[in-house]
């Protein structure tokens, strides 16, 4: 399912850089980056491939994955 495809991306950023990709002081601030598809980038140490899968999996439109 597309919400899998997703939270694989959540996971793999996490893993990676060892933070969640949407972090907020509320719930509030938190709804809007998940919904809004604000994340840092990954560091620049990692390839622009690895880059590239991240933004695809982590996509707000579901269709867009």
């Amino acid at each position: 399912a597309k919400s899998d495809i997703w939270s694989l991306g959540c996971v793999l950023y996490e893993f990676i850089n060892l933070k969640p990709p949407f972090r907020a002081r509320d719930m509030e601030g938190l709804y809007k980056k998940v919904t809004r598809g604000y994340y840092s980038r990954i560091n620049k140490i990692y390839s622009d491939d690895l880059s590239n899968l991240l933004k695809s999996l982590i996509k707000v439109n579901p269709n867009d994955r």
